[in-house]
């Protein structure tokens, strides 16, 4: 079923410029603004796509560029095909991409469904990242108690994760209660 694109803009009715779609809770929402709002609204950043467009500041003519050890890959190669020689090229052009990303995704972590299968060892990694931010801020505001506590949470979910990789994906079973 395809949803009708509006031609005006909803915030003043004027010609719409920006076509942005939208998913929200399953379902495809589509907006347009005129130029003015789009930028208002913070959907139209003029440099999102700059790696596409080939229009970085970055290598321009005179100025040094960063090439790949591994497969020579240059800076301005990346900026003009949009892709990587090689996966040393991640490590090489690491400075670029998290601003590039940012404003692309307008973050650098996932923040979204995670798949069913392996979903368990997804979900533990991503409580352990969350568990060493929380002990080093606890650290940080020398609340020694709740870094203790956070610690050894730490050290049980490692446990944890570690038996459900080893166990091909699936938690550990639950030990039994004594005496049973």
């Amino acid at each position: 079923m395809s949803h009708p694109t509006p031609k005006k803009c909803a915030a003043c009715g004027k010609p719409a410029k920006v076509f942005v779609n939208f998913v929200s809770g399953g379902k495809i929402l589509k907006e347009a603004w005129c130029e003015p709002h789009a930028i208002a609204e913070g959907v139209a950043d003029l440099h999102a796509y700059a790696l596409i467009d080939g229009e970085s500041a970055t290598g321009r003519q005179g100025e040094p560029t960063l090439r790949c050890p591994v497969c020579d890959c240059s800076q301005r190669d990346f900026e003009r095909q949009g892709r990587f020689g090689c996966p040393t090229c991640y490590t090489t052009f690491a400075g670029l991409l998290t601003p590039l990303l940012n404003r692309m995704h307008r973050d650098v972590s996932h923040h979204g469904k995670i798949p069913l299968r392996g979903s368990d060892s997804a979900i533990m990694r991503h409580r352990l990242t969350w568990l060493k931010t929380e002990l080093s801020k606890a650290v940080r505001t020398e609340q020694f108690e709740g870094a203790a506590l956070t610690r050894d949470a730490i050290e049980a979910l490692k446990a944890k994760l570690l038996a459900t990789e080893q166990s091909g994906g699936k938690p550990a079973p639950a030990p039994l209660p004594p005496g049973l």
